[in-house]
């Protein structure tokens, strides 16, 4: 069974149509994946303090940070 030549026509009009209609849309990263981040370039910060109490409390205030980040993106305020 063979197509006739105006539904060949017709479908490439509309795939055509149809790429020509699209937008891109450009990724954005989410809020919670920005918090990640910092919460990993914070750990890297308080990983090279000089003492361990010092270490342990830049860890908990990453965390603290993290937590605040998140509680921001998710109220927006």
């Amino acid at each position: 069974m063979t197509r006739k030549p105006i539904t060949r026509k017709l479908v490439l009009a509309a795939t055509v149509a149809f790429v020509l209609s699209t937008k891109p849309v450009w990724a954005q990263v989410a809020p919670q994946e920005q918090c990640m981040g910092n919460l990993a370039s914070c750990y890297y910060w308080a990983a090279a303090q000089a003492s361990f109490w010092s270490m342990w409390a830049g860890g908990i205030d990453c965390e603290l940070a993290m937590l605040e980040c998140i509680r921001r993106a998710l109220i927006g305020r």
